[in-house]
């Protein structure tokens, strides 16, 4: 029974893990490298970095290939912002 629910849930869970993303309040850090390794491991590629409106905006491409940007606090390197871009 127990190896049926553990089956289960990693079947239900997969998915999810493949398109994941960055989440409002991650830490990524402050610089270029840090940002792209730890949005890399969330699933998202950086495409572009840039600064807009005080904060830290990164451009990048997930599993899907659906395009986001990633506003981050230059001063904590937290995510403040996700937007699905064109």
């Amino acid at each position: 029974m127990t190896k049926t629910i553990l089956l289960a849930t990693a079947l239900i869970a997969a998915p999810m893990l493949a398109c994941a993303m960055p989440a409002i309040g991650d830490h990524i850090g402050t610089t270029p490298e840090a940002a792209s390794v730890a949005l890399a491991d969330a699933g998202c590629t950086v495409t572009k970095f840039g600064a807009e409106d005080g904060m830290i905006e990164a451009e990048c491409d997930d599993a899907d290939k659906a395009h986001w940007e990633v506003y981050i606090d230059p001063t904590s390197g937290d995510v403040v912002k996700i937007k699905e871009s064109d």
